[in-house]
Protein backbone atom coordinates (compact mmCIF):
# COMPACT_ATOMS: atom_id res chain seq x y z
CA UNK A 1 0.00 0.00 0.00
CA UNK A 2 2.86 2.38 0.86
CA UNK A 3 4.56 1.84 -2.50
CA UNK A 4 1.24 2.34 -4.30
CA UNK A 5 0.75 5.66 -2.51
CA UNK A 6 4.27 6.78 -3.36
CA UNK A 7 3.83 5.69 -6.97
CA UNK A 8 0.50 7.53 -7.30
CA UNK A 9 2.04 10.66 -5.76
CA UNK A 10 4.98 10.55 -8.18
CA UNK A 11 2.62 10.15 -11.15
CA UNK A 12 0.54 13.06 -9.90
CA UNK A 13 3.63 15.23 -9.43
CA UNK A 14 4.90 14.32 -12.90
CA UNK A 15 1.54 15.27 -14.42
CA UNK A 16 1.62 18.62 -12.64
CA UNK A 17 5.19 19.38 -13.79
CA UNK A 18 4.46 18.42 -17.40
CA UNK A 19 1.22 20.42 -17.39
CA UNK A 20 2.89 23.54 -15.99
CA UNK A 21 5.62 23.27 -18.62
CA UNK A 22 3.09 22.82 -21.43
CA UNK A 23 1.02 25.78 -20.24
CA UNK A 24 4.15 27.91 -20.06
CA UNK A 25 4.98 26.94 -23.63
CA UNK A 26 1.45 27.78 -24.74
CA UNK A 27 0.86 31.04 -22.88
CA UNK A 28 4.32 32.18 -21.75
CA UNK A 29 4.19 35.16 -24.09
CA UNK A 30 0.62 36.17 -23.19
CA UNK A 31 0.44 39.37 -21.14
CA UNK A 32 -2.00 39.96 -18.30
CA UNK A 33 -3.18 43.14 -20.00
CA UNK A 34 -4.15 41.26 -23.16
CA UNK A 35 -6.10 38.73 -21.10
CA UNK A 36 -7.95 41.56 -19.34
CA UNK A 37 -8.85 43.09 -22.68
CA UNK A 38 -10.03 39.69 -23.89
CA UNK A 39 -12.38 39.42 -20.91
CA UNK A 40 -14.07 42.61 -22.07
CA UNK A 41 -14.67 41.11 -25.51
CA UNK A 42 -16.78 38.26 -24.12
CA UNK A 43 -20.34 38.92 -25.23
CA UNK A 44 -22.99 38.88 -22.51
CA UNK A 45 -25.35 36.58 -24.50
CA UNK A 46 -22.54 34.02 -24.78
CA UNK A 47 -21.90 34.14 -21.04
CA UNK A 48 -25.62 33.79 -20.33
CA UNK A 49 -25.77 30.82 -22.71
CA UNK A 50 -22.84 29.21 -20.87
CA UNK A 51 -24.67 29.68 -17.56
CA UNK A 52 -27.87 28.12 -18.92
CA UNK A 53 -26.00 25.17 -20.42
CA UNK A 54 -24.13 24.64 -17.15
CA UNK A 55 -27.42 24.54 -15.25
CA UNK A 56 -28.76 22.03 -17.77
CA UNK A 57 -25.63 19.88 -17.45
CA UNK A 58 -25.79 19.67 -13.66
CA UNK A 59 -29.56 19.08 -13.72
CA UNK A 60 -28.96 16.08 -15.95
CA UNK A 61 -26.16 14.82 -13.70
CA UNK A 62 -28.49 15.08 -10.70
CA UNK A 63 -30.90 12.71 -12.46
CA UNK A 64 -28.25 9.97 -12.48
CA UNK A 65 -28.67 9.60 -8.74
CA UNK A 66 -32.45 9.40 -9.07
CA UNK A 67 -32.07 6.30 -11.22
CA UNK A 68 -29.39 4.91 -8.91
CA UNK A 69 -31.50 5.38 -5.80
CA UNK A 70 -34.52 3.82 -7.50
CA UNK A 71 -32.51 0.71 -8.34
CA UNK A 72 -30.77 0.38 -4.96
CA UNK A 73 -32.96 1.98 -2.28
CA UNK A 74 -36.36 1.08 -3.78
CA UNK A 75 -38.33 4.08 -2.55
CA UNK A 76 -36.48 4.69 0.71
CA UNK A 77 -34.93 7.95 -0.50
CA UNK A 78 -37.10 10.79 -1.87
CA UNK A 79 -36.30 11.90 -5.41
CA UNK A 80 -35.60 15.47 -4.25
CA UNK A 81 -32.90 14.19 -1.91
CA UNK A 82 -31.35 12.13 -4.71
CA UNK A 83 -31.35 15.22 -6.94
CA UNK A 84 -29.57 17.19 -4.25
CA UNK A 85 -27.00 14.44 -3.72
CA UNK A 86 -26.35 14.04 -7.43
CA UNK A 87 -25.97 17.76 -8.11
CA UNK A 88 -23.76 18.54 -5.11
CA UNK A 89 -21.61 15.40 -5.35
CA UNK A 90 -20.82 15.98 -9.01
CA UNK A 91 -20.16 19.70 -8.70
CA UNK A 92 -17.80 19.23 -5.75
CA UNK A 93 -16.04 16.23 -7.32
CA UNK A 94 -15.64 18.05 -10.65
CA UNK A 95 -13.77 20.84 -8.89
CA UNK A 96 -11.75 18.95 -6.29
CA UNK A 97 -11.02 15.85 -8.39
CA UNK A 98 -10.63 12.34 -6.91
CA UNK A 99 -14.27 11.64 -7.83
CA UNK A 100 -14.52 8.35 -5.95
CA UNK A 101 -13.56 10.02 -2.67
CA UNK A 102 -15.02 13.53 -2.90
CA UNK A 103 -18.24 12.57 -4.65
CA UNK A 104 -18.56 9.51 -2.44
CA UNK A 105 -18.11 11.57 0.73
CA UNK A 106 -20.87 13.99 -0.27
CA UNK A 107 -23.25 11.16 -1.12
CA UNK A 108 -22.43 9.38 2.14
CA UNK A 109 -23.20 12.52 4.13
CA UNK A 110 -26.65 12.68 2.55
CA UNK A 111 -27.63 9.05 1.99
CA UNK A 112 -26.44 7.62 5.30
CA UNK A 113 -28.84 10.00 7.01
CA UNK A 114 -31.59 8.55 4.83
CA UNK A 115 -30.96 5.07 6.20
CA UNK A 116 -28.82 3.62 3.42
CA UNK A 117 -25.85 1.46 4.32
CA UNK A 118 -22.33 2.24 3.22
CA UNK A 119 -22.50 -0.53 0.60
CA UNK A 120 -25.72 0.93 -0.78
CA UNK A 121 -24.14 4.37 -1.07
CA UNK A 122 -21.31 2.82 -3.08
CA UNK A 123 -23.84 1.10 -5.34
CA UNK A 124 -25.71 4.35 -5.99
CA UNK A 125 -22.46 6.17 -6.77
CA UNK A 126 -21.36 3.35 -9.09
CA UNK A 127 -24.62 3.52 -11.04
CA UNK A 128 -24.18 7.28 -11.35
CA UNK A 129 -20.67 6.82 -12.79
CA UNK A 130 -21.97 4.12 -15.13
CA UNK A 131 -24.62 6.52 -16.41
CA UNK A 132 -21.99 9.22 -16.91
CA UNK A 133 -19.82 6.79 -18.89
CA UNK A 134 -22.76 5.66 -21.02
CA UNK A 135 -23.60 9.27 -21.79
CA UNK A 136 -20.02 10.06 -22.82
CA UNK A 137 -19.86 6.98 -25.06
CA UNK A 138 -23.19 7.85 -26.67
CA UNK A 139 -22.05 11.43 -27.24
CA UNK A 140 -18.82 10.27 -28.89
CA UNK A 141 -20.81 7.86 -31.08
CA UNK A 142 -23.18 10.62 -32.16
CA UNK A 143 -20.33 13.07 -32.77
CA UNK A 144 -18.36 10.57 -34.85
CA UNK A 145 -21.44 9.68 -36.89
CA UNK A 146 -22.02 13.39 -37.51
CA UNK A 147 -18.39 13.78 -38.61
CA UNK A 148 -18.85 10.91 -41.07
CA UNK A 149 -21.13 13.17 -43.10
CA UNK A 150 -18.22 15.54 -43.69
CA UNK A 151 -16.56 15.59 -47.15
CA UNK A 152 -15.38 12.13 -48.13
CA UNK A 153 -11.96 11.02 -46.98
CA UNK A 154 -10.18 8.67 -44.65
CA UNK A 155 -11.17 10.71 -41.60
CA UNK A 156 -14.87 10.45 -42.51
CA UNK A 157 -14.59 6.68 -43.04
CA UNK A 158 -12.85 6.21 -39.69
CA UNK A 159 -15.46 8.37 -37.95
CA UNK A 160 -18.27 6.25 -39.39
CA UNK A 161 -16.60 3.06 -38.19
CA UNK A 162 -15.97 4.41 -34.69
CA UNK A 163 -19.47 5.87 -34.41
CA UNK A 164 -21.18 2.71 -35.59
CA UNK A 165 -18.98 0.54 -33.39
CA UNK A 166 -19.83 2.51 -30.25
CA UNK A 167 -23.53 2.70 -31.13
CA UNK A 168 -23.74 -1.06 -31.75
CA UNK A 169 -21.84 -1.74 -28.52
CA UNK A 170 -24.30 0.38 -26.53
CA UNK A 171 -27.27 -1.36 -28.15
CA UNK A 172 -25.83 -4.79 -27.37
CA UNK A 173 -25.30 -3.76 -23.74
CA UNK A 174 -28.88 -2.50 -23.44
CA UNK A 175 -30.22 -5.67 -25.10
CA UNK A 176 -28.24 -7.74 -22.58
CA UNK A 177 -29.79 -5.76 -19.72
CA UNK A 178 -33.23 -6.52 -21.20
CA UNK A 179 -32.69 -10.22 -20.51
CA UNK A 180 -33.62 -9.79 -16.85
CA UNK A 181 -32.17 -8.31 -13.64
CA UNK A 182 -28.42 -8.04 -14.08
CA UNK A 183 -25.64 -7.56 -11.58
CA UNK A 184 -21.86 -7.57 -11.50
CA UNK A 185 -19.98 -9.33 -8.72
CA UNK A 186 -16.42 -8.32 -7.83
CA UNK A 187 -14.69 -9.94 -4.83
CA UNK A 188 -18.04 -10.75 -3.28
CA UNK A 189 -19.48 -7.26 -3.79
CA UNK A 190 -22.65 -7.33 -5.89
CA UNK A 191 -23.42 -4.29 -8.03
CA UNK A 192 -26.94 -4.24 -9.50
CA UNK A 193 -27.23 -2.86 -13.02
CA UNK A 194 -30.10 -0.76 -14.34
CA UNK A 195 -32.91 -2.23 -16.38
CA UNK A 196 -32.78 -1.84 -20.15
CA UNK A 197 -35.36 0.94 -20.01
CA UNK A 198 -33.48 2.80 -17.28
CA UNK A 199 -30.18 2.40 -19.13
CA UNK A 200 -31.73 3.76 -22.33
CA UNK A 201 -33.10 6.75 -20.42
CA UNK A 202 -29.70 7.33 -18.83
CA UNK A 203 -28.03 7.26 -22.25
CA UNK A 204 -30.40 9.99 -23.40
CA UNK A 205 -29.87 12.04 -20.25
CA UNK A 206 -26.11 11.50 -20.52
CA UNK A 207 -26.08 12.82 -24.06
CA UNK A 208 -27.92 15.94 -22.94
CA UNK A 209 -25.54 16.37 -20.00
CA UNK A 210 -22.35 15.98 -22.02
CA UNK A 211 -23.64 18.13 -24.90
CA UNK A 212 -24.54 20.89 -22.44
CA UNK A 213 -21.16 20.72 -20.70
CA UNK A 214 -19.32 20.85 -24.02
CA UNK A 215 -21.60 23.60 -25.30
CA UNK A 216 -20.94 25.74 -22.23
CA UNK A 217 -17.33 26.11 -23.37
CA UNK A 218 -18.06 26.06 -27.09
CA UNK A 219 -20.20 29.22 -26.94
CA UNK A 220 -17.32 31.09 -25.26
CA UNK A 221 -14.63 30.18 -27.82
CA UNK A 222 -13.24 32.76 -30.25
CA UNK A 223 -15.10 32.36 -33.55
CA UNK A 224 -11.98 31.77 -35.60
CA UNK A 225 -10.80 28.95 -33.32
CA UNK A 226 -14.09 27.10 -32.90
CA UNK A 227 -14.10 23.86 -34.96
CA UNK A 228 -17.31 22.00 -35.89
CA UNK A 229 -19.14 21.02 -32.70
CA UNK A 230 -18.87 17.28 -33.43
CA UNK A 231 -15.09 17.48 -33.71
CA UNK A 232 -14.81 19.66 -30.61
CA UNK A 233 -17.02 17.26 -28.64
CA UNK A 234 -14.73 14.29 -29.24
CA UNK A 235 -11.63 16.28 -28.28
CA UNK A 236 -13.31 17.72 -25.18
CA UNK A 237 -14.30 14.28 -23.89
CA UNK A 238 -10.76 12.97 -24.48
CA UNK A 239 -9.26 15.89 -22.55
CA UNK A 240 -11.70 15.44 -19.66
CA UNK A 241 -10.87 11.72 -19.51
CA UNK A 242 -7.15 12.55 -19.35
CA UNK A 243 -7.77 14.89 -16.41
CA UNK A 244 -9.77 12.24 -14.55
CA UNK A 245 -7.08 9.60 -15.08
CA UNK A 246 -4.35 11.99 -13.88
CA UNK A 247 -6.35 12.73 -10.68
CA UNK A 248 -5.41 16.40 -10.91
CA UNK A 249 -8.04 18.41 -8.98
CA UNK A 250 -10.63 19.46 -11.51
CA UNK A 251 -8.23 18.45 -14.28
CA UNK A 252 -6.85 21.97 -13.89
CA UNK A 253 -3.99 22.67 -16.24
CA UNK A 254 -4.42 19.41 -18.12
CA UNK A 255 -7.82 20.53 -19.40
CA UNK A 256 -6.57 23.97 -20.44
CA UNK A 257 -3.43 22.57 -22.06
CA UNK A 258 -5.39 19.90 -23.93
CA UNK A 259 -8.04 22.30 -25.26
CA UNK A 260 -5.38 24.82 -26.30
CA UNK A 261 -3.37 22.17 -28.14
CA UNK A 262 -6.49 20.83 -29.83
CA UNK A 263 -7.48 24.29 -31.08
CA UNK A 264 -3.90 25.41 -31.88
CA UNK A 265 -4.57 28.45 -29.72
CA UNK A 266 -1.18 29.01 -28.09
CA UNK A 267 -0.61 32.60 -26.95
CA UNK A 268 -4.20 33.52 -27.75
CA UNK A 269 -5.34 35.77 -24.92
CA UNK A 270 -8.97 35.46 -26.02
CA UNK A 271 -8.82 31.66 -25.72
CA UNK A 272 -7.23 31.87 -22.27
CA UNK A 273 -9.94 34.31 -21.21
CA UNK A 274 -12.64 31.95 -22.52
CA UNK A 275 -11.13 29.04 -20.56
CA UNK A 276 -11.00 31.11 -17.36
CA UNK A 277 -14.62 32.25 -17.76
CA UNK A 278 -15.63 28.63 -18.37
CA UNK A 279 -13.76 27.48 -15.28
CA UNK A 280 -15.64 30.00 -13.15
CA UNK A 281 -19.03 29.18 -14.64
CA UNK A 282 -18.73 25.39 -14.81
CA UNK A 283 -16.49 24.65 -11.81
CA UNK A 284 -16.21 27.45 -9.27
CA UNK A 285 -19.82 28.68 -9.27
CA UNK A 286 -21.48 25.22 -8.94
CA UNK A 287 -18.90 24.28 -6.28
CA UNK A 288 -19.68 27.37 -4.19
CA UNK A 289 -23.44 26.88 -4.58
CA UNK A 290 -23.17 23.21 -3.59
CA UNK A 291 -21.09 23.92 -0.48
CA UNK A 292 -23.54 26.66 0.51
CA UNK A 293 -26.49 24.31 -0.02
CA UNK A 294 -24.96 21.58 2.13
CA UNK A 295 -24.24 24.08 4.89
CA UNK A 296 -27.64 25.76 4.79
CA UNK A 297 -29.97 22.79 4.33
CA UNK A 298 -28.80 21.03 7.47
CA UNK A 299 -30.40 18.06 9.29
CA UNK A 300 -33.83 17.75 10.83
CA UNK A 301 -34.87 16.45 14.21
CA UNK A 302 -34.87 12.83 13.08
CA UNK A 303 -31.38 13.10 11.65
CA UNK A 304 -32.76 13.23 8.12
CA UNK A 305 -31.72 15.81 5.60
CA UNK A 306 -34.18 18.70 5.47
CA UNK A 307 -34.72 20.49 2.19
CA UNK A 308 -35.81 23.63 3.98
CA UNK A 309 -33.39 26.41 4.88
CA UNK A 310 -32.08 26.23 8.39
CA UNK A 311 -31.05 23.37 10.62
CA UNK A 312 -34.51 22.67 12.04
Amino acid sequence: MRWRTIGASLIFLACVIVTVWVLHQQFGQTSLQSVRRAFNTQHVPNVVAALVLTALSFSAMALYDVFGVKAVARGRVPAKVALLAGATANSIANTLGFHAFTGGAVRARIYLRQGLSGAEVVRVASLSWLALALGFLAMVALAELARSFAPAGSASTASLEVGLGLAVGLLIFIAWLDGGPRALSVFGFSQPLPSAGAALAQVGIGMVESAAAIGALYVLLPNDLAPPFSLFAVGYIAVVAAGVVAHVPGGIGIFEAGITAMLSGADRADLLAALLVYRFIYNVLPFLLSVAALLLLGYGRNGRLSLKAGTG
